[in-house]
């Protein structure tokens, strides 16, 4: 039997209201369950990227891997830190070395192509 539309509000806005005053403690469990099944689902994502059949599978679970891991692409939207040029000389010099540095500068006022051996020489 289809109850009257006046009966059914009453019963959803009391469950709507009970949602909202158990939010934290539906939000504790559901961080506590997923803690108990975060290592399975970890372990199984590992193994699908080192054993699945498929190369889709194994690039997909590779891919979540390092999501979770916060190994993500840079988003080209994500507002970054501005830095001084004194700062970049400074990370270029710590990433390739002073004279890998100096070779890239160089390279990019003069707009030359660089290749990975001749920075590693």
């Amino acid at each position: 039997m289809i109850m009257p539309l006046r009966m059914e509000l009453p019963k959803r806005n009391q469950a709507c209201k009970l949602r909202r005053e158990c939010a934290d403690e539906i939000t504790e469990e559901l961080h506590r369950n997923f803690a108990e099944i975060a290592p399975r689902a970890l372990n199984i994502l590992s193994d699908l990227a080192e054993n699945a059949e498929s190369e889709s599978v194994r690039l997909g679970a590779t891919r979540d891997l390092l999501d979770r891991a916060e190994f993500r692409p840079v988003d080209r939207h994500e507002i970054v830190k501005e830095k001084s040029v004194e700062e970049l000389n400074a990370q270029l010099v710590s990433l390739v070395g002073d004279d890998g540095a100096e070779m890239l500068i160089s390279a990019f006022r003069s707009r030359k192509s660089i290749t990975g051996p001749e920075l590693a020489g």
